[in-house]
């Protein structure tokens, strides 16, 4: 009885071993959780989004989205300069081991443009997002986000 229980120890050290080994230099996993979009008010289809995305390995930069129930993504930033919001598009955003990137409300986000009038709160969509590691390689992850109200 001891000898399975042993055996069944050991594969488990194994894979937590297997899990926990150092990343080539130029490979990269990463990892999305949290994903959301705000459903447009009504008679508008323009909203945001945002999740968390960390990674493991190789810097990369989030430099792409898109989503089959919006025209287009877009990566955006908001600031406050002199009381007043401002929001603009970005070519990329950095994500590194030592510094996830949050997208959120109120800062870096993601703006869907002529998004569908077929969405709900509740629903889910994917999102396609695109990375690049700065060395001209690329990858593509896809996410499901949740459909959520303005004031959630």
């Amino acid at each position: 009885m001891k000898f399975p229980l042993l055996v069944a120890g050991l594969i488990g050290l194994t894979m937590v071993t297997a899990c926990t080994q150092p990343l080539p230099e130029d490979v990269s996993v990463i990892e999305v959780s949290d994903a959301y979009v705000v459903k447009p008010a009504e008679g508008r289809d323009v909203t945001g989004g945002g999740m968390m995305i960390t990674v493991r390995g190789a810097d990369e930069a989030l430099v792409a989205a898109t989503a089959d129930f919006a025209d287009s993504v877009e990566i955006h930033t908001m600031s406050m300069d002199g009381g007043m919001m401002k929001m603009r598009k970005l070519d990329s955003l950095p994500v590194t081991e030592k510094e996830p990137l949050v997208l959120e409300r109120g800062g870096n986000h993601l703006m869907f443009f002529g998004v569908s009038s077929d969405i709900a709160i509740g629903d889910s969509v994917d999102i396609v997002l695109t990375f690049d590691n700065g060395q001209g390689k690329e990858q593509m992850l896809v996410t499901t986000a949740e459909i959520i109200g303005q004031g959630d």
